[in-house]
């Protein structure tokens, strides 16, 4: 694997089986994870889907932070990003994040998938050589 080749965009989707994808309550999870991602990636960026808000709403712009998007991270970072999925995960075990290419390619981590992060990254790097084609 290449440490410090730019990879594509790509979403994470964050899922529970125990809360309404825009409730209140699920949003501040996944704005903790959005956080604590961004506060931790020495390159590239992520940030949260938005939305504008319906008309006479004082808000113009509506972060929605279940589907974030992250662009110009290396292997290296996307396996950071990968430990600090496991760990937001490991507290919320009906939780899990799929990571959503261009491509339409998906993986999904959850505390059940199994997957190590040497497969994760493998699978990472396997859908975008397909997306490249």
């Amino acid at each position: 694997m290449q440490d410090d080749v730019e990879l594509t965009t790509f979403q994470l989707l964050l899922e529970s089986e125990e809360a309404e994808e825009l409730s209140e309550y699920w949003q501040k999870q996944c704005c903790f994870l959005y956080n604590t991602i961004k506060r931790n990636i020495a390159e590239g960026s992520i940030e949260p889907l938005t939305c504008k808000a319906a008309e006479g709403e004082r808000a113009g712009i509506i972060p929605i932070f279940n589907i974030l998007s992250a662009s110009g991270l290396s292997i290296k970072s996307v396996g950071h990003v990968f430990d600090l999925i496991k760990v937001w995960l490991e507290v919320r075990p009906k939780a899990k994040v799929v990571m959503k290419f261009p491509n339409g390619n998906e993986i999904e981590i959850s505390g059940v998938t199994g997957f190590s992060k040497s497969e994760i990254l493998g699978l990472f790097e396997k859908s975008l050589q397909m997306n490249q084609v």
